[in-house]
């Protein structure tokens, strides 16, 4: 493969306005439900406590919010602006950093969730045992899931740290791999330690989790399950591998699909480009999730939602009211001069009176 053949704008980049301002109407979908949903987390969380779960869990949906901020900050905004214009328009140095930065933090998101499902079984599985996991226990946790994630910058940066071209396949600067190690063997590995093996434990242990809740509740001893914190963790990871199936197809279909001309191949562009806008749907879901199965969540958005709603109300009415009193004011003040208007009138008059009677 040309290194540089998916720079091409005629041959990869999206012809139509209609199609680019759709693509980049999801972005911004995407960036307002996270920056909105991802600081509404880590506020209600750390400032209220008003996630009535376990302490570990709480830690964890904490650390994933930060990393879901961080990627629509470092990833999304540039590919909403790359879109938008039609190419990049952050210049050299940024087109260098950022991809260190999306190759970082979706790895580290992806064991973040597979901790998250792993702890979750280990505190059903073993009540006993897990129960009095600390706080600070469960940041280190989360501190290794941030510093394994390390190693996919790190190696990018080892093998060729400007191996890096704008590509309009994703409308994003991407590693091109040009190094023979990525396609025999150091990109696979990777590719399997730190997306396939977390994927399957996560799909594993949510399994798992959904019999032993079943298991629970066939034998009536539901109240024994913290089944928030159940609903919240399952459809976490349920989003998550739907965001990412995408994923797995291409790179499974990928070697066998060869065509001549990849610019005209749908699976080499069109789905391409899907499966890269498709996993921020797990970016964005979090919030959503956490308002559907954590009842003290939903209600802390819903306190807040009715006082910013008073709030507007309140000054609708003081503008209403001052503009009321405005218009009365006026009113007032023009009837006051016109009644002095008319009273001088009046005199002036009489005195012509008196004068003429002389």
């Amino acid at each position: 493969m040309n290194p540089y053949e998916y720079g091409n704008k005629t041959a990869y980049g999206i012809e139509s306005d209609a199609l680019r301002y759709t693509w980049a109407g999801y972005f911004l979908t995407v960036i307002a439900s996270s920056l909105i949903g991802d600081t509404a987390i880590l506020i209600a969380s750390i400032r209220y406590d008003t996630f009535k779960l376990h302490e570990v869990m709480t830690v964890i949906i904490q650390h994933i919010a930060v990393c879901d901020l961080m990627v629509t900050v470092m990833d999304v905004c540039p590919r909403f602006v790359s879109v938008t214009a039609g190419e990049w328009t952050f210049g050299t140095y940024w087109c260098y950093l950022l991809p260190y930065a999306a190759y970082y933090l979706n790895p580290v998101s992806i064991l973040l969730i597979c901790a998250m499902t792993t702890f979750k079984l280990l505190l059903m599985k073993y009540p006993d045992k897990f129960e009095g996991t600390t706080i600070k226990q469960a940041h280190r946790i989360c501190w290794a899931c941030w510093l394994a994630g390390l190693t996919f910058p790190v190696s990018f940066y080892h093998q060729g740290w400007d191996d890096i071209q704008f590509s309009y396949r994703i409308y994003h600067c991407n590693f091109v791999y040009s190094k023979d190690i990525w396609r025999s063997w150091l990109k696979p590995l990777l590719g399997f330690v730190f997306l396939f093996i977390p994927t399957c434990l996560v799909v594993v242990n949510t399994i798992y989790m959904l019999m032993i809740a079943k298991s629970s509740a066939d034998q009536r001893d539901r109240g024994s399950l913290n089944w928030q914190g159940i609903m919240a963790t399952v459809l976490t990871a349920t989003f998550y591998c739907i965001s990412v199936l995408p994923t797995f197809v291409y790179a499974a279909v990928e070697g066998f699909v060869h065509v001549h001309d990849k610019s005209k191949s749908f699976f080499h562009v069109q789905f391409y480009r899907v499966i890269h806008s498709f996993i921020f749907l797990n970016t964005m879901s979090n919030f959503f999730i956490y308002c559907l199965t954590v009842l003290s969540f939903r209600d802390f958005v819903k306190a807040k939602l009715a006082r910013s709603y008073q709030f507007f109300t309140r000054a609708e009415n003081v503008d209403r009211k001052t503009s009321t009193s405005v218009v009365v004011t006026l009113i007032a003040s023009m009837a006051t001069a016109a009644v002095t208007s008319h009273g001088r009138r009046i005199s002036e008059s009489d005195s012509e009176l008196d004068t003429s009677y002389d």
